[in-house]
């Protein structure tokens, strides 16, 4: 049996179970981006006279966006670092999502990071205008030489954990199938957040799913941390 079914299970039926860390995706699962990424997306395809990439790109690297875009190989690099500028421009559409500004306040500092496919100074402006808490750590688009849904992203990620002495069971929150698939295969037990993807998608490749962040609840004393869905 997979190890992590009976936490799952668990988590469904209401109860608590014991975790060493968190991972959080950014965009669409603690910062409401989503649209100011399709507004950067839109003005990125209008100046190179492409089509707005679809749908299906959310989650993915701006590399990736890029290489998908059929744009000559030789104006990749160029291209590329366009898209970065205008998704860390000031003046977005931003906010954090329901339930994620208390659900990382309540989690213990060193025992939980970012796991995004944005690139770092999006990263950084984007969690700066959110106010939110400031993770222990970041891991970027920019960290990685496969973006998810390859399990590098999160690989990395437990790996930062691991260095802070957290190696054990490592929970995931995602909002799209590109970044649970990721989670998943990284060996986090995973939790798909509505809001970007459907539930019939991510219930194909995360262990359970929510339709919010509110319904997460964290508790901790001494090294013991805690999470269980309300």
């Amino acid at each position: 049996m997979n190890r992590l079914a009976p936490l799952a299970a668990a988590l469904q039926r209401g109860e608590p179970i014991e975790i060493d860390g968190a991972l959080f995706d950014m965009d669409g699962t603690i910062v409401d981006s989503i649209p100011a990424v399709e507004d950067a997306w839109q003005i990125w395809a209008a100046e190179h006279g492409l089509p707005a990439p679809s749908a299906t790109m959310h989650g993915k690297t701006a590399r990736a966006v890029v290489r998908a875009s059929g744009l000559a190989v030789a104006d990749q690099a160029r291209a590329e670092a366009r898209l970065a500028e205008i998704e860390a421009r000031p003046g977005q559409r931003l906010r954090s999502l329901p339930g994620a500004h208390a659900l990382l306040e309540a989690m213990p500092e060193g025992r939980w990071g970012v796991v995004t496919s944005a690139a770092p100074t999006v990263a950084v402006a984007r969690l700066q205008a959110t106010e939110l808490p400031a993770p222990a750590f970041r891991v970027t688009g920019g960290d990685v030489t496969q973006s998810k849904p390859a399990a590098e992203p999160f690989l990395l990620g437990m790996r930062h954990l691991a260095d802070r002495g957290h190696a054990g069971v490592v929970i995931a929150f995602e909002d799209t199938v590109a970044g649970a698939t990721s989670a998943t295969a990284a060996g986090c037990l995973v939790i798909g957040v509505l809001g970007t993807d459907t539930r019939a998608q991510l219930e194909g490749c995360a262990h359970v799913v929510v339709d919010s962040l509110e319904r997460i609840r964290v508790e901790h004393s001494g090294d013991r941390l805690l999470i269980r869905i309300s």
